[in-house]
């Protein structure tokens, strides 16, 4: 594999215990305009009003040691992709969005800005839930359509974390203020619980539940399986999902996307993730990464192969692993379909493909579902 040097801006350090990443102060951006966000305690920042229910759900319920170690010890070893979601993480993957190979943003935007009005006009007035606190870029797409389609529209976020979900909030209701925002607190299956007692399907029927940013893509079969039973028990029959994945196609350009600068160092990250939340000594150093197209099963893996025989510590779950030199740790699958044989799975659930809505490029599908009734 050829050599990358990472960007100019981005400093690896390293001292007597660990190595550590620190990137530059991160870009927000909203609806195509770039600004560099600062805290001056001498401007005041527009209010908004929104609701938010729910407490953060503890850190243990998402990062169990156990289930790390019990991966790790598995043959091939694989670590749980939940552990890129850090904050180093979400900046590098703000940054991968812009990585002129990583067309997945780009390409699911750009359909939802040619065919979101017809998505409004084709389920009329919804209640709007996303599985995830949203990206303002693309949500507000998908909101803008039923506001100018429906009038006043209600749009539910679901995140595991409060902050995320206020900065989704004041983001989005900045270019969509005539909307009725509501955060959940919670992991998708529990916000999906939660929904299903606060929404009366008498009084705010149908639903629109989606998922956007090719997440579902990343879940293995059973993940998939539990959410998609989640989803229909949340949804009443005529309600509606939309989910946003990639599709397969050529390896030169799935493999562009993923063994960019970027995508290296955001699968390298998630060592440091391990040495900070379980006090491990990981040497980011000692790796490489390795992403590849595995055709039999439909899939880019992303893995972190070791460059030397080594003793890994992870001493705060008292646990501890050779790895011999070439032997690797599969960090995170990328799932890409045919929309025929992702559809199909998702009728198994006992939904109904509607339509579905792809780039000139037939590389990205929106794919919209109705349960059945």
């Amino acid at each position: 594999m050829k050599r990358r040097e990472l960007p100019t801006d981005i400093h690896i350090i390293r001292d007597n215990v660990n190595t550590h990443v620190f990137l530059p102060m991160q870009e927000h951006r909203l609806n195509g305009a770039i600004s560099m966000v600062r805290y001056d305690p001498g401007i005041a920042t527009p209010s908004y009003k929104y609701d938010i229910i729910g407490a953060d759900v503890p850190e243990e319920t998402l990062f169990k040691g156990d289930l790390l170690v019990a991966s790790l010890s598995e043959s091939p070893r694989n670590v749980n992709s939940i552990y890129y979601y850090d904050d180093t993480g979400s900046q590098l993957f703000e940054r991968l969005c812009d990585e002129k190979t990583y067309y997945l943003f780009r390409t699911e935007k750009e359909i939802l800005a040619e065919y979101a009005k017809t998505i409004a006009r084709i389920t009329g007035p919804v209640f709007l839930i996303e599985l995830g606190s949203g990206n303002a870029e693309k949500t507000t797409l998908l909101i803008d359509a039923y506001l100018r389609t429906h009038g006043q529209t209600s749009y539910a976020a679901i995140d595991i974390n409060r902050s995320i979900l206020e900065r989704a909030a004041e983001n989005i209701l900045s270019v969509s203020s005539d909307l009725k925002f509501l955060g959940i607190v919670g992991t998708y299956q529990t916000g999906l619980a939660e929904i299903e007692s606060l929404v009366s399907p008498n009084l705010l029927s149908p639903k629109l539940l989606f998922c956007l940013g090719s997440t579902i893509g990343n879940m293995h079969d059973d993940e998939l399986a539990n959410l998609l039973l989640s989803a229909r028990s949340a949804l009443s029959p005529g309600d509606y999902l939309l989910v946003g994945i990639d599709l397969d196609k050529e390896t030169e350009i799935l493999e562009a996307a993923y063994n960019n600068q970027t995508a290296i160092l955001t699968n390298l990250c998630v060592l440091q993730h391990l040495n900070w939340r379980f006090g491990g000594d990981f040497d980011i150093f000692q790796f490489r990464h390795v992403a590849f197209h595995n055709k039999p099963l439909h899939r880019m893996e992303s893995h972190l192969e070791s460059v030397r025989d080594q003793l890994v510590n992870l001493h705060k779950l008292n646990f501890s692993f050779r790895l011999e030199k070439g032997e690797r740790v599969r960090t995170e699958i990328m799932r890409k379909v045919d929309v025929d044989s992702f559809s199909g799975m998702v009728e198994d659930f006992k939904f109904r493909t509607v339509k579905y809505w792809t780039d000139c490029g037939s590389r990205y599908a929106v794919i919209l579902f109705q349960l059945s009734r």
